[in-house]
């Protein structure tokens, strides 16, 4: 290809730049083809490279670096890349205003993957003799970093023999660089140059690149949208700060001198620094200074400031410390020596200020190996107890060395040395906890403290012992004590350890005992039994105790329906599927409650049936398939829902049936069966049940003309029923047009509809109201097999379709209806349609139901803590109402969102808010007067805000 331009007119191109870029991408696509050469295209432009004017220099330097920026990295041969790289050095001496492309340029080249040796190290030096780094803007500066990472990531061995003077470039490019984003993409490419480069004698002189930022001290520019943070900064530099071996000489003489700074922010980068340290360097390089270390974190920690942040972190530090020093047992005894000759004079006095902050710390150095918790120990655990048999020791400071006994221990365990310490020592421990849980009342804390650590060491607790702990479980669950005693915890960790003994002792006890009625205790205890049934040695004896009360004759129902409710906790759990299979094989729980339901000449309650339902729903929700199937084909023939009691039995059974398994050959007759029972019974478990029984069948109904038409029809049975007032009908009505909405059926918009339109009625408008929490909101023990994305979404706009051209006239029942359909639709939708769903919100704060009341405030608060424009348009109606809603006086929770609202409303800009600050600093008056604690609460903190509204301090109690 010929050159597109004579020498004579090619700086009148250059002065045109309108044209310069599509040419540049012709340019490319030639030398790409081997049309044209870059020898050529370079020797062409001699003309303008050589000019006179340096702005039409930098043009043609830019126009070829921008050519060499769109080239595929594989297409030049290394003798075009060794001509390119002598031109660039020859350009670097050029005008200043040239470098931005010559920088531009050199980083297309380095990134050539034929680059060739000894090109790198020319480049190299012709930057760094001819180019300050820092003399140039913020972008060619961060060039200028790319540039060298690219050369020094692809040319080691070559820059490696520059030997120091490559280094030393480095650092006289990156000294004082003060740009944020320059220095992140430095702090996180200069951890690996380190790694890759020796710096020889330069170590120093690196570390003070570095050091020069410590701590680092940064404000983010509130209006970039991007915002590079303090501790983003802090983070990256820690780990340039331990990027070389040879800084550990320089870095820990440094964050001795920052940690002693009265700033926050210095000591805490000091003290992450340190932790850092001690996972960069190795010990022999750490060991001169640990008794430094130590006497600066001692003034963090004896007596510690005022910090919490700073303590906590300082314990950290030690705990890591030691962690380091274990490398070498000698220096790690000589420093945990160390630390305990300085709080040894706390730790051996409960009744000194610095006790806990002294066993802190010394906790913090039984955490870190098995090691340290072993020194710790022995030490610590013998002056505890020689402190606890003192003659003047009070109650609290009782309850403080009981606290250290078991968090010692506690330690310990979590190393795994329980059994590898003096059993002695640890059986005096032991014997402390056993005679508080033998002398102390079971409301003491001591007790509670006692058997926490128990709970949490079964291993350690030896046989004689063990059987105290067991008596001490079985009194606490067999009598009214105090709840705050966790003995089901402790119950449960026991028998993991001990499972014979613990059934043989406790679980046999409790299961032979007889209950007679429900109180706090029984509960307990069959709360207690439960979490035991997972355990397999105890599985059979709990659920033939519990099934016992079901299936056996009970003279107590209360008894029947807790064992039935806590089996449903079992079932709930993890290991609900492995219950759920034995109750099914082995007990053949199914077919007993079927058998028991229709024991003749027995009646049963409709809770204790409704608990029994709710058991075997949740028994066949862990089943497979395939034993699903099984049940279904050999008990559901045998239900005739002309019964109530086997309303109970099915519903238990196709509660929630797969979505795979057929149920078409008895669709029709479930359909009418249920109707008639929803229809017809007075009992409100049977109507629930009916209802949501008949949501599961349409949801999961075949779609083909035999079931649509079996819907239609009762749809036209049930509308005609409509005209009779029947407000049943509505709540079936309800519960069908949820079924079908969730699976996106096209009949879901007709019931929707039809109920839209009884808000209007004046008997069954609030019934209406009411279906519409039924539609839209989630049910636990509901099943819907067949669920289609955005169902919500399409409730939403199904309602606002019916209802917005009647916005005008909305009565309570139409506002109602939108608050139940608004409360579960995903907040962006509501936003999407501020300028519908605004309007109606406002008016839902004038109802007088407190539920509406609830749900329309929650949904508000949310928009006005955002900000939303609509609410700050119509500030002069919102605030007013709110005002009134905070006296409203049958509910305090209306009261307290609204002045929540209120509260959040000051985030608004301040001009927006002086027209109403007078009237709202007035009315909030009667709400700092409320007989409720909480409002008056409320009412502080959202007057407060408004008090300062306009002065520049209303930022602080709002996040």
């Amino acid at each position: 290809m010929k050159f597109p331009w004579s020498h004579s007119t090619l700086v009148e191109v250059l002065k045109n730049e309108s044209k310069l870029h599509h040419k540049c991408d012709k340019l490319c696509e030639e030398i790409s083809s081997k049309k044209l050469d870059i020898s050529e295209f370079v020797e062409e432009l001699g003309p303008a490279l050589t000019h006179e004017d340096s702005s039409i220099r930098m043009k043609a330097t830019q126009l070829l670096s921008e050519v060499l920026k769109n080239l595929p990295t594989d297409l030049l041969t290394e003798k075009q890349l060794e001509f390119l790289t002598a031109f660039y050095c020859d350009r670097v001496k050029d005008h200043h205003s040239v470098i931005p492309a010559i920088l531009d340029g050199v980083l297309a080249l380095a990134g050539m993957k034929s680059f060739p040796n000894g090109s790198g190290s020319k480049l190299a030096s012709a930057l760094f003799l001819n180019i300050p780094c820092q003399s140039q803007a913020k972008d060619e500066r961060a060039k200028y970093f790319r540039f060298l990472s690219v050369l020094a990531e692809h040319n080691q061995d070559e820059l490696k023999a520059m030997g120091a003077d490559f280094v030393y470039g480095v650092i006289g490019a990156i000294d004082g660089e003060r740009d944020p984003r320059n220095l992140i993409f430095l702090f996180e490419y200069m951890p690996t140059f380190l790694r890759q480069y020796p710096l020889l004698h330069l170590g120093e002189e690196m570390f003070e690149i570095f050091a020069c930022y410590f701590p680092i001290d940064f404000h983010p520019n509130q209006s970039d949208p991007e915002a590079i943070t303090r501790d983003l900064l802090a983070g990256k530099l820690e780990q340039c700060l331990c990027g070389a071996k040879e800084f550990a000489e320089y870095c820990v003489p440094l964050l001795l001198e920052k940690l002693e700074s009265e700033l926050i922010v210095a000591k805490l980068d000091s003290l992450r620094l340190l932790i850092k340290c001690t996972q960069a360097f190795d010990l022999p390089s750490m060991s001169k200074h640990l008794d430094d270390i130590w006497n600066a974190l001692k003034l963090e920690l004896m007596p510690g400031g005022g910090n919490k942040e700073i303590f906590d972190l300082a314990l950290e530090a030690t705990t890591q410390i030691v962690k380091f020093t274990q490398q070498d047992h000698q220096v790690a005894d000589h420093f945990l020596t160390t630390i305990f000759m300085t709080v040894m004079g706390s730790i051996a006095d409960v009744a000194s200020k610095m006790f806990e902050n002294g066993i802190k710390v010394a906790l913090a150095c039984a955490k870190a190996t098995p090691e340290s918790a072993h020194f710790v120990a022995n030490k610590l655990l013998p002056m505890t107890l020689s402190q606890l048999n003192g003659e003047t020791i009070t109650e609290q400071e009782k309850l403080s060395l009981i606290d250290v006994l078991s968090r010692t221990l506690l330690v310990c365990k979590g190393h795994g040395i329980l059994k590898e310490m003096e059993q002695q020592l640890v059986g005096a421990v032991q014997k402390q906890f056993i005679q508080i849980l033998v002398q102390e009342s079971d409301a003491s804390e001591l007790k509670k403290i006692a058997l926490s650590c128990i709970t949490r060491i079964p291993e350690a607790v030896v046989d004689e012992n063990r059987f105290v702990v067991y008596t001490t479980i079985i009194h606490v669950l067999l009598s009214s004590s105090d709840e705050r005693l966790n003995v089901e915890d402790c119950l449960h960790e026991f028998a993991v350890q001990y499972g014979t003994e613990v059934g043989n002792v406790i679980v046999d006890k409790l299961v032979a005992k007889k209950y007679e009625v429900v109180t706090s205790s029984t509960e307990r205890v069959f709360h207690a039994l439960a979490k035991l049934i997972p355990i397999e040695c105890m599985r059979a004896k709990i659920l033939k105790f519990f099934l016992g009360l079901v299936f056996e004759e009970c003279d107590h129902e209360s008894l029947t329906i807790l064992a039935l409710q806590t089996l449903q906790l079992v079932l709930e759990t993890p290991d609900g599927t492995s219950v759920a299979i034995e109750l099914c094989d082995q007990y053949k729980f199914i077919e007993q409650c079927v058998t028991l339901v229709h024991k003749e000449g027995v009646q049963h309650s409709s809770d204790l049936l409704f608990a029994l339902s709710n058991t075997m729903k949740d028994t066949m929700k862990q089943l497979s398939a395939e034993k699903q199937k099984t049940i279904v084909t050999e008990q559901l023939p045998s239900m005739d829902l002309t019964k109530a009691n086997d309303l109970y039995l099915t519903s238990g059974i196709l509660g929630y049936l797969d979505e795979s398994i057929s149920v078409e050959d008895h669709f029709e007759n479930l359909v009418d069966n249920l109707t008639k029972l929803a229809m017809n019974n007075e009992d409100e478990h049977v109507k629930l049940l009916s209802q949501q029984l008949l949501c599961s069948l349409f949801n999961r109904m075949p779609d083909d003309d035999h079931h649509r038409n079996i819907l239609l029809k009762l749809l036209k049975m049930l509308r005609s029923e409509l005209k009779s007032h029947n407000k049943k009908v509505v709540g079936i009505l309800s519960w069908i047009g949820k079924g079908l909405l969730a699976r996106g059926h096209p009949e879901a918009g007709e019931i929707v509809d039809d109920i839209a339109e009884l808000l209007d009625h004046p008997t069954l408008g609030h019934t209406a109201a009411l279906a519409f929490e039924i539609l839209s909101v989630e049910f636990p023990q509901l099943h819907l097999p067949l669920i289609k994305n955005l169902f919500k979404q399409k409730l939403f706009m199904l309602v606002m379709k019916k209802l917005e051209q009647s916005a005008g006239k909305y009565a309570e029942n139409h506002l109602k209806a939108l608050l139940y359909v608004y409360k579960p639709t995903p907040h962006l939708v509501l936003k999407m349609n501020i300028k519908k769903v605004g309007p109606m919100l406002l008016k839902c704060l004038q109802l007088t139901d407190d539920k509406a009341l609830e749900m329309a405030l929650e949904i508000t608060l949310r928009f006005i803590k955002e900000q939303d424009t609509f609410f700050q348009d119509h500030l002069q109606t919102l605030i007013p109402q709110l005002l009134k809603l905070s006296v409203y006086k049958s509910s305090m929770k209306v009261r307290i969102d609204a002045l929540e609202c209120l509260l959040y409303a000051t985030k608004n800009p301040p001009f927006l808010l002086l027209p109403f600050k007078q009237d709202v600093v007035l009315g909030l008056q009667a709400s700092l007067d409320d007989h409720k604690r909480l409002v008056r609460c409320a009412a502080v903190a959202a007057r407060l805000q408004w008090f300062v509204v306009a002065s520049g301090d209303n930022s602080s109690s709002t996040e």
